[in-house]
């Protein structure tokens, strides 16, 4: 998994036109993404809005103080 900024992610959907990888809370551990605890979300946006209307609903609705106040991204 390789950790990507959100500027990053912005700028392969205006390159590629889609973007496919997993939103996970702050301070989720990489390994804990895709095992056990399956605590990453996998998405597919293909705009920039729908970027961000996916990362403020995921913020919502996953992020606390124990698991991260922010959103992380990784790339398979």
């Amino acid at each position: 998994m390789e950790k990507q900024h959100k500027s990053t992610v912005k700028s392969l959907i205006a390159k590629n036109g889609y973007w496919t990888g997993f939103l996970v809370a702050s301070k989720v551990n990489p390994a804990n993404i895709e095992g056990c605890w399956n605590l990453g979300f996998k998405v597919t946006v293909s705009t920039i809005e729908d970027l961000e209307k996916t990362v403020e609903r995921f913020a919502y609705y996953n992020c606390n103080s124990e698991l991260g106040n922010r959103v992380s991204f990784y790339e398979k």
